[in-house]
């Protein structure tokens, strides 16, 4: 303790010595704040105290570094056993004067720094921004050098396919961003395998009654076995496995309470609240499960939401939910059960709604936060007056892009307008929301994968329509009566938005008369196909953000609707087979590119499924059970030609630059009925699980039966 006073009595004697610098002048400081009030960054009443606290935050911990390389301080104990002889020395002679603290008593330090309001995460989330400018160039080599490690790693599994068994690999969701877990309807663990499933019940008698909805717990040990089947679900969209604990999500709705709303709900009213045109009757419960023991699941918690669920992650230990709620005036302004929505029961409290300037919707987008380590209460919520858009999450931040049409913006003026999509940026930690920036980009976004942060900034591909409005006025009066848009024109760009959200780069007018397909973004490059009769591959330099250029393009019959990295500088499309001339769709294709050189893009091979004109794996990417380092891309896909149905599971792979059709397996039923089919593996096991809860083994490399569990 002595050698505490110590130290600080020193620093009060050379700060008393010192000029304080202009930049941390009191006066300075409580103006600089005024303007951070007036300029709104962060929304009023949630983050300007933390502006004061970070500040003496930021003086304290840097003065503190300082000591501490210069060996005065331990690690163990920053504060404790330094060596206060050397320090008068050590300040005077290396310290630079920015970095010594003006006097301030005790009363005044404890003060700043135990703000009642302010939480060391949010000072994190203030300072992070900081921080990451000066990593920037850092991050640029670390990244050059993960993608390298990556694609070495890949090349490493793929010299050891035949000892693949004893390594005991397994499939895994197809995620778009790693470690940014998304929710889907099969999980693996490498031994169990789980499902939603919709079992037909039968009575006594053994005739067919209602289906039973849940999730399917099954050991892959010593051939197949139903562990568990977790029911009780009316809706179930889509799960988690987390550590051992399955999370689930489903849509539900309130039981009708009036003879209207009756008489709703007996036109087909439940499909109307799956479609969120009943905003005031949906809801959706999130509901975790201890899974230890996986003959006995049990119940943790089951958390209620109002409104539907929209989508979803899981990052470190953490789940992340996003859902819509649409407001009505209900019985006036202290019926808030109309327009404020609930989490657990609890209206969503005020200063933790925020409301964009530009809103003018009746809906909001609700995020939620729960600890899954200690699954008691949401840890955080926050609803942000917006409608339904794309979401895109990566490991810091989750981005909201809602589209916006010409006709919604209603122009006041003749001349060029074009659709824009807002965004807005949450940076997230710890299971906190912080809400950092908004902005604007022309167009529209495909869907997720048109979107990317990379390095702090983020890129986004859109596909933009632009109007030549022109004044339509009253023949004999003049007097204006609006304005004509016109035939629209469309062409494709990308944006690069720095942290602020502002437009720092853009490539425009790419593709005329198209719109874009799919987008990957692989580092420094970024890949986009259009498509109107043929599809034309884009490949874009994106190393400077202010400049992205044109690296090259190459045209190819078809379109490919999802894009995934194959190998080291091959990506692999799954799209559609069309007519160069007409356009004309003709059947599934798989198309492999070689990235070797950007400017000259070529189509290394390209395998036309005739036979098959839809698979769910063109909309959902978790559809697709693809596996580099195994050599491995297999679908469920279906066909109908001259009066034949087909409904196949799929299994490719791609070797000496050609596809090879590994197996295929018919998944369509006698008793003609339909159920989806997805298919993981567990070494050289290949699993198919269907719908109903029949699941099936099969050998990878010979394609033999191995096991069978039906229902």
């Amino acid at each position: 303790m002595k050698k505490n006073e110590e130290i600080l009595e020193l620093l009060r004697k050379k700060g008393n010595e010192l000029e304080i610098p202009s930049g941390l002048d009191p006066e300075w400081m409580r103006e600089t704040l005024k303007e951070h009030e007036r300029k709104q960054y962060f929304r009023k009443g949630r983050l300007y105290p933390a502006l004061a606290a970070a500040a003496s935050f930021c003086l304290v911990a840097g003065l503190s570094l300082h000591i501490y390389h210069l060996g005065l301080l331990t690690h163990q104990d920053p504060f404790g056993k330094a060596d206060t002889e050397n320090l008068e020395s050590a300040i005077t002679e290396t310290t630079p004067i920015e970095t010594i603290l003006p006097e301030t008593s005790p009363e005044e330090e404890q003060d700043l720094l135990d703000l009642p309001n302010v939480t060391y995460e949010e000072i994190y989330a203030r300072l992070q921004e900081s921080w990451q400018q000066e990593e920037e160039e850092l991050s640029r080599g670390m990244a050059k050098m993960e993608y390298a490690e990556a694609d070495l790693a890949a090349a490493q599994k793929q010299s050891s396919l035949e000892d693949s068994a004893s390594e005991n690999v397994f499939g895994q969701t197809n995620l778009q961003v790693a470690e940014v877990d998304e929710a889907d309807r099969i999980k693996n663990d490498g031994r169990y395998l789980y499902q939603t499933a919709r079992k037909q019940t039968k009575d006594q008698e053994g005739t067919a009654g209602p289906e039973k909805q849940g999730i399917q717990i099954i050991d892959t040990k010593d051939g197949l076995k139903e562990t568990a089947f977790i029911e009780g679900f009316e809706n179930l969209e889509e799960f988690y496995l987390w550590e051992d604990r399955i999370i689930t999500i489903e849509n539900k709705y309130y039981e009708a309470a009036t003879p209207a709303q009756t008489a709703k709900k007996e036109t087909a009213v439940e499909d109307l609240a799956i479609c969120g045109l009943e905003p005031e009757r949906v809801y959706h419960e999130i509901t975790i499960y201890d899974i230890e023991d996986k003959a006995n699941p049990k119940k943790l918690k089951t958390f209620t939401l109002q409104g539907s669920y929209e989508s979803s992650r899981i990052s470190k230990g953490y789940f992340y939910g996003i859902s819509r709620f649409t407001a009505s005036p209900g019985e006036g302004e202290k019926d808030y059960d109309a327009y404020i929505p609930k989490a657990d029961g609890k209206h969503i409290k005020a200063e933790n709604i925020y409301c964009p300037a530009y809103a003018d919707g009746t809906s909001y987008l609700v995020l939620v936060s729960i600890d899954l380590s200690n699954p008691t209460d949401f840890t955080d919520t926050r609803a942000i007056l917006s409608g339904s858009g794309t979401y895109y999450v990566s490991p810091q931040n989750i981005y909201l892009a809602e589209y916006q049409s010409v006709y919604q913006q209603e122009p006041q003026s003749e001349g060029l307008h074009q659709d824009t999509t807002r965004l807005l940026r949450f940076s997230y930690l710890k299971g906190r929301f912080y809400a950092q920036a908004q902005g604007e980009v022309p167009g529209r976004v495909d869907n997720s994968f048109s979107l990317d942060e990379y390095e702090s900034n983020l890129r986004i591909a859109t596909t933009v329509q632009e109007y030549q409005a022109k004044a339509v006025t009253d023949d004999r009066t003049e007097e204006l009566l609006g304005y004509d848009y016109g035939e629209p024109k469309e062409t494709n760009a990308l944006y690069i938005l720095g942290r602020n959200l502002a437009i720092k780069g853009k490539l425009e007018g790419l593709a005329e008369g198209e719109q874009i397909k799919s987008a990957r973004f692989l580092g420094e490059t970024g890949y986009l196909v259009t498509f109107r009769q043929t599809d034309p591959l884009f490949a874009i330099d994106l190393s400077d953000p202010e400049e992205p250029k044109l690296l090259g393009q190459l045209k190819v019959s078809g379109f490919s609707e999802y894009l995934h990295p194959y190998g080291e500088h091959t990506l692999l499309g799954l799209g559609v087979e069309a007519d160069e001339e007409t356009g004309r769709e003709e059947g599934l294709k798989l198309s492999m590119f070689d990235l070797t050189d950007p400017k000259d893009l070529k189509e290394q091979s390209r395998l036309h499924l005739k036979d098959y004109n839809y698979t769910e794996a063109l909309w959902d990417h978790h559809a697709v059970l693809i596996d580099p380092s195994q050599d491995l891309i297999a679908f469920e896909a279906e066909g109908s030609n001259r009066g034949t149905n087909r409904q196949d599971y799929l299994v490719y792979t791609y070797d000496q630059g050609a596809f090879t059709q590994k197996l295929k397996i018919s998944t369509k039923r006698e008793d003609h009925t339909w159920y989806r089919t997805r298919g993981t593996y567990i070494g050289q096991t290949l699993y198919l699980l269907t719908e109903n809860g029949t699941v099936t083994a099969y050998n990878l490399t010979t394609g033999a039966k191995l096991a069978e569990l039906n229902q």
